[in-house]
């Protein structure tokens, strides 16, 4: 009976072990399936701000533009302007906004406008773009 007790003690010795290196192996893809869930995240956080600030960069871009289009002296300028930020919430962005004559059939109208304006911004390796267009009538 007491060589029937050694035996089986001898055959489950490994058992453990394989039991230990199973566990070892799930907990470790389960934390690379975490860590790449976070940083897919984090991505996805930057893109969205940037593509913000892009969108603004746009906007600014677009307003500036109108300044230059209709200035307080009278005389309309329709051409294409580029404009670099370098205020603290748009550092690295810059837009760019042209200018379209369009061609009206009414008399009320003077002259119609179409303005298009995109936007770049670069932060590090993330670079994000954003366009807006605009309509204006003199």
């Amino acid at each position: 009976m007491f060589l029937k007790l050694a035996i089986s003690k001898t055959k489950q010795q490994g058992s453990a072990l394989v039991v230990a290196v199973f566990i070892i192996v799930v907990m470790l893809a389960i934390v690379l399936a975490l860590s790449r869930i976070l940083l897919s995240s984090s991505e996805s956080v930057v893109y969205e701000v940037q593509g913000t600030r892009a969108l603004f960069a746009a906007q600014s871009g677009m307003e500036l533009a109108l300044t230059e289009l209709f200035p307080r002296s009278g005389a309309s300028n329709c051409s294409s302007w580029t404009f670099n930020f370098a205020a603290p919430g748009l550092t690295g962005c810059a837009a760019q906004v042209q200018c379209t004559a369009q061609a009206i059939a009414s008399e009320q109208l003077n002259q119609l406008y179409l303005l298009q304006s995109t936007a770049s911004c670069n932060a590090n390796e993330f670079i994000t773009s954003r366009s807006i267009e605009l309509e204006v009538r003199q």
